[in-house]
């Protein structure tokens, strides 16, 4: 057993560990408003920081530094998972909801073709909603993605959940070369229009929290989060258009 192993080992179960948990309090609330999306209306944000609560103290007490990870990662990564398992067993979305999110899946799946996704006005006209409407559906698949609460439909490369993944997330569509990736992320960023393109650069650049951009952009929260999923669809569908292309020729 190492020296850094040992030291811990004997932490865990003294004041050192109470302390370790208590610094890093202030983490869980921010994997909470790095979520980005929109929590449903009845769960409290305190039910939240409860379960992130107890992902910290479940990291603190198997954290091991012999693995490499910084404690601050290996507790991130026991936070979100806390959180998102209570957002799971919280789901409670109307049958109606279910419903139209179920027609969005089939009307993304039906309208996509070699050339590329469907664009957010074909989808609005498929689905007999106005702009509005369909914004505040994106937001609701964005979160419905996150929690895993409706199952992948259509193939490989026609599945909405990829058309909400952001470029972190590493979705097929954004398997490439490092150097591929920053000219097309680049290329398809010039598309976006101006209010989503500050979006995404305050969010994912800046590091701002959602109800941060809302206050500089003077919109509401929830508006923030439906412009973030608005623009993620708009640059998944560039990005794969791109690809598209790029096979015609070759």
């Amino acid at each position: 057993m190492t020296l850094a192993h040992d030291r811990y080992s004997h932490a865990k179960v003294g004041s050192e560990r109470d302390e370790l948990i208590l610094r890093f309090v202030p983490l869980v609330h921010h994997v909470l408003d790095r979520l980005g999306v929109s929590l449903p209306t009845h769960l409290d944000r305190e039910d939240l920081i409860s379960a992130g609560t107890c992902g910290l103290i479940q990291a603190a007490n198997n954290y091991d530094p012999t693995k490499g990870a910084s404690f601050k990662s290996h507790a991130y990564s026991r936070i979100m998972g806390s959180i998102l398992d209570s957002l799971r067993r919280a789901d409670t979305l109307p049958r109606q909801r279910r419903q139209q999110l179920r027609r969005l899946n089939q009307a993304y799946r039906d309208l996509t073709t070699p050339e590329g996704p469907p664009t957010l006005e074909q989808l609005a006209e498929e689905l007999g909603s106005s702009e509005e409407d369909l914004d505040r559906l994106l937001d609701l698949a964005q979160r419905a993605r996150l929690v895993s609460l409706e199952a992948p439909v259509g193939s490989e490369g026609s599945q909405l959940s990829d058309a909400l993944a952001a470029p972190s997330e590493s979705p097929p569509w954004l398997k490439a070369s490092a150097a591929e990736d920053r000219d097309s992320i680049q290329a398809a960023l010039a598309l976006l229009p101006p209010r989503e393109l500050e979006v995404l650069g305050l969010y994912y650049f800046k590091n701002l929290l959602l109800r941060e951009i809302g206050a500089l952009l003077e919109v509401s929260e929830s508006r923030v989060s439906q412009l973030r999923s608005r623009a993620i669809y708009h640059l998944h569908e560039a990005l794969l258009k791109q690809r598209a292309g790029a096979e015609e020729v070759a």
